[in-house]
């Protein structure tokens, strides 16, 4: 399989790492240490940092000029992502990889003018508004409800798993607005301001202690000026948002494996010529090998979506092998640390700064966020390999 990163790529990464490498240490240590916390709620130094990225030019790399961006292939856009993420940064991934582009094809002329902009000027963030309590994995099987009244929908019902919803300005919601008995058919999908009059979060601590969300609407006014394509049509724009944000899965894997590598490296696990350290070097170069097949995996859809074409089950099985590759690199290291590996981020005595410990802990996320894997191998069978369902 060709990486597909070539001359001009290369020269594209190179003239990235030289505009971090100048930015100011002071910015780009507080956007570091806050996104090291929690990657996963920017806040007031990621925020002001992905403003000054905006500023500069640097989001959107590959959004097509008409809207601000640099008109770039997604190939720079996947190596931007994992530049950022590699140097701990924050990269306004699903905002700017998920959203922007699904705006781009389904937006009214209104909405691209209004939001894309401000997308690109890392003002805005959005938070995913797709799982319900009682609809698991069925997504189709939602009961938030939005009725049409004049001009506006009101929206009744409660979100789930909503990670982001704390801090997002906006929220990508998924409402039904035809008969449950339609299904896919019957779902609409709207942008809400996270402030207005109704909406109301409260937290979800997981067991890795990140937190999530559940959201609750109570007569929710939306206009209807903001409902993404027609209505009971908002199931495309919930696919294809959805297959953006699970290309761009593919970085976290291999920053953990450093992790392991420098934590093993220094306790010298990985030296000598006995029969554990050789089944450990073993073992590491598998991981090493599954993080290259990460990245081709990922390279793959970018290549797909500079070609036109849509990844459906290329980006189910990034989003796949990216979680399970995640957790078998953290169980490895939490069995190498022993009773040591129970120590928790935070301690200066845990093991890789207690980065694996806080993998392994987080992992159970990694299978059903984005998409169960359930779900995802039944889209690779029947969209890839074009097996019935």
């Amino acid at each position: 399989m060709k990486t597909a990163i070539g001359t001009r790529q290369l020269e594209f990464l190179a003239e990235l790492r030289a505009y971090l490498d100048g930015l100011e240490p002071e910015l780009i240590e507080a956007a570091r240490a806050e996104n090291t916390e929690d990657p996963m709620q920017p806040r007031e130094h990621g925020r002001r940092f992905l403003k000054r990225l905006g500023a500069d030019g640097w989001l959107g790399i590959s959004w097509p000029r008409e809207y601000g961006g640099q008109g770039r292939t997604p190939i720079e856009q996947w190596l931007f992502a994992e530049e950022l993420y590699d140097r701990r940064l924050p990269n306004g991934l699903l905002t700017l990889n998920s959203i922007g582009p699904t705006l781009m094809l389904m937006g009214t002329d209104g909405q691209k003018a209004d939001l894309l902009p401000r997308i690109r000027g890392g003002e805005l963030e959005f938070a995913i508004g797709y799982s319900e309590p009682d609809a698991g994995s069925d997504l189709a099987a939602l009961r938030t409800r939005a009725v049409r009244d004049g001009d506006h929908y009101v929206v009744n019902g409660q979100k789930i798993w909503t990670t982001g919803a704390s801090v997002a300005t906006h929220l990508w919601l998924a409402a039904r607005t035809g008969a449950q008995e339609a299904r896919h058919r019957g779902v609409s999908l709207f942008i809400v301001p996270m402030d207005a009059p109704g909406i109301s979060v409260t937290p979800i601590i997981t067991q890795g202690g990140e937190r999530t969300n559940a959201v609750f609407l109570d007569d929710v006014r939306v206009p209807a000026s903001a409902m993404i394509g027609e209505e009971n049509g908002g199931w495309e724009a919930v696919t294809a948002a959805l297959n953006f944000e699970r290309m761009f899965y593919h970085n976290e894997a291999r920053w953990e494996l450093r992790q392991l590598e420098e934590w093993a490296s220094a306790r010298g696990l990985l030296d000598g010529d006995d029969a554990e350290a050789h089944m450990l070097q073993v073992v590491m170069g598998e991981h090493a090998v599954d993080v290259e097949i990460c990245r081709l995996f990922a390279l793959r859809g970018a290549r797909m979506l500079a070609a036109g074409k849509v990844p459906y089950a290329e980006a189910s099985m990034n989003k796949i092998w990216w979680g399970e590759l995640r957790q078998r690199i953290c169980d490895t290291g939490l069995d190498l640390s022993g009773e040591e590996g129970a120590i928790a981020t935070g301690s200066e005595y845990a093991p890789a700064h207690g980065h694996l410990e806080h993998g392994l802990q987080s992992s159970p996320v990694w299978r059903f966020g984005g998409g169960t894997n359930e779900i995802q191998l039944d889209i690779i069978a029947t969209r890839g390999l074009g097996l019935p369902r």
